[in-house]
Parts: structure tokens; C-alpha cells; sequence
């Protein structure tokens, strides 16, 4: 019999625990959204808490409020309240060119303003 040996984590990159603020966007325009935290973070993911009343698409964008940072994600898992995701891209949202990314300015905005 083999020895006992600890869990060995196989992701790609190593995970950081987190608490931050996020809003998911998601629907045929985005004109869906949920609030949630992310709660670990790497360079290549996340695991997001998010009710799971709300039914994400296999692709949508988060924004990090703190930062102004927009992911854009595919979905990898769901259980119950937490979500996995995979980063496709990253953008900030000061100095976007992109017409999309800067559409979220205003919200962005008015979220920092409670943050």
C-alpha cells in the first residue's frame, strides 16, 4: 500500500483568497446582472459566489468593482452558491477603447460610489 499523501492541487496557476465586490452581466445585451464576491482569484480564474437562482449563460463578463477590472469568463462550474469561472480576457475599464467596455463606465462609477 502506498503511503499517504497530501491532496496535490493540480490547477495552473496558484489561487489567491479574496473578497471582492463583482457584478455579473450577462443575457443577449448583457442587460442582465447579479451582484456577487469573488472569492479566490488567479491569474487564470475564479471562484465566484453567486446566488444560484440566477441561471449564467456558459460565457459572460464580470466586472471587479474595486479596480474597474471586466473579465470576460466562461463558466466551469456551479455548485449551489459558488461558481468557477476561466478568464478569456481582461480589460480595465479606464482608457477602454472598446465600445462595450466603456458602456459600463457609468455603472462602474456609480458603484464606487458605495463601494
Amino acid at each position: 500500500m502506498a503511503p499517504y499523501t497530501r491532496f496535490e492541487d493540480r490547477r495552473a496557476h496558484p489561487r489567491e483568497v479574496v473578497n471582492l465586490w463583482a457584478r455579473a452581466f450577462y443575457g443577449p445585451k448583457r442587460e442582465l446582472w447579479a451582484d456577487c464576491t469573488m472569492v479566490d482569484l488567479s491569474k487564470g480564474g475564479a471562484k465566484v459566489q453567486i446566488s444560484e437562482i440566477y441561471p449564467l449563460p456558459g460565457r459572460f463578463r464580470l466586472l471587479q468593482v474595486r479596480g474597474g477590472i471586466v473579465y470576460d469568463v466562461r463558466l466551469r462550474w456551479r455548485r449551489g452558491d459558488l461558481t468557477g469561472v476561466a478568464f478569456d480576457e481582461q480589460r480595465t475599464i479606464e482608457g477602454a477603447i472598446e465600445a462595450d467596455i466603456i458602456a459600463l463606465e457609468p455603472t462602474w462609477r456609480a458603484l464606487l460610489t458605495v463601494a
